[in-house]
């Protein structure tokens, strides 16, 4: 890849060493361009309702490509906890457990304690991390046949730790639980194939890896399992005759009434899409996966791999303690370490033009593809001066 041509699409590195793809991406210029044209267009003719409808359908498309599956496995939802809280509400777990990390975003741990106060499920189990990853041996030890399901993190927001999904996955249905993973910092950073992996459900939004706006997210789940996941709540856009069903069959949209007598969910992935989008954050999140898959995550993967390898490397040789798992099948884009007064350095690097993130006792450094390995030295260099 050029990395030239890639960095002159993405303003925000003419003035900053952005090193946060793990809070929020860097926005290329694509996504910007359509985003100002739908205002354009918004402004000048008011809404155009059935063409902004096929958007959501163009935007399903792409990310089904991105991670290999069928247009019918997506639905297009405003964020991941939306989809989390529509998968949580169709488990059927009354009695029953759901194991969870506690590398997870809270999100994916909370909306578990919500079921089980409301008398939906018996107990969340939290598994616990050592030496910054979680050994197969807690899942095997926390994941039973009374087990409803098992969500964790692909990759955990709080030290980069990449999980060994397709272990989990084995162990999961191996006891007759449902695999539900949270893909946020592990699309748009390295190649994710749902069908290799064998999850149920993956979550994901665009805003942080693959560079899109926020209020857009998607949800995949296994054809084999759809029909089974009946949410407790389904809106207007999750029925089998919405108005998008009918606009791809090519009808009018609001040519005949809806059936009010009843509620059937839609028999694809779109049973989890509960009410009008945010189009404008549709069509961003579009221009990213579009952005993501012209510059493949396979291609990126090997050079955010090549800078976590420098940065780890630096911190190694000036004796800071390294909180990320540092074994090559436990890394991600993602590296912390501790350091005193997180905060007030990541406001001081900032006054020098690199941004990074705090955390507790802790600096979180995410670069992307479109970074460079003399960036990542003026981080070092910062950060021995501190």
């Amino acid at each position: 890849m050029n990395l030239e041509e890639i960095r002159a699409q993405l303003p925000l590195l003419a003035r900053t060493i952005y090193l946060d793809s793990a809070g929020a991406g860097a926005p290329p210029t694509s996504v910007y361009k359509v985003m100002v044209e739908f205002l354009e267009e918004w402004k000048d003719y008011g809404e155009n309702w059935d063409r902004w409808l096929l958007e959501i359908v163009k935007a399903r498309d792409a990310f089904a490509q991105l991670i290999d599956c069928d247009r019918d496995q997506v639905g297009c939802i405003p964020n991941v906890t939306s989809g989390l809280a529509a998968v949580a509400s169709s488990v059927q777990g009354k009695g029953k457990n759901v194991v969870v990390s506690e590398l997870n975003f809270p999100t994916s741990v909370y909306v578990w304690h919500s079921l089980k106060q409301a008398g939906h499920i018996a107990e969340v189990r939290i598994v616990k991390p050592h030496n910054g990853a979680i050994p197969t041996s807690e899942f095997e030890h926390a994941i039973d046949t009374n087990t409803a399901a098992v969500c964790v993190d692909y990759v955990s927001w709080l030290n980069g730790c990449r999980e060994n999904i397709q272990e989990v996955s084995r162990l999961a249905h191996s006891r007759g639980a449902l695999m539900l993973v949270d893909a946020f910092h592990a699309l748009g950073v390295f190649p994710v194939d749902v069908e290799r992996l064998d999850v149920d459900v993956l979550t994901c939004g665009t805003y942080k890896w693959l560079m899109g706006p926020h209020g857009s997210a998607f949800i995949y789940a296994k054809q084999e399992v759809i029909n089974s996941l009946n949410p407790s709540i389904v809106g207007w856009h999750g029925i089998s005759d919405s108005v998008i069903a009918r606009a791809t069959a090519k009808e009018g949209i609001f040519e005949k009434p809806f059936d009010l007598s009843k509620v059937v969910p839609a028999n694809n992935a779109t049973r989890f899409e509960w009410g009008t989008w945010s189009v404008i954050s549709v069509i961003g999140s579009r221009a990213a996966l579009e952005f993501a898959l012209k510059y493949n995550p396979k291609d990126r993967w090997p050079m955010i791999k090549k800078l976590t390898e420098r940065l780890l490397e630096g911190l190694q040789h000036s004796a800071r303690t390294i909180t990320s798992p540092i074994e090559e099948e436990r890394r991600s884009g993602i590296v912390t370490f501790r350091i005193e007064k997180a905060a007030e350095v990541a406001r001081k690097l900032q006054q020098s033009g690199v941004v990074v993130a705090p955390r507790v006792n802790t600096l979180r450094v995410s670069p992307h593809f479109y970074n460079t390995e003399k960036e990542i030295d003026i981080l070092l260099d910062l950060i021995m001066s501190s």
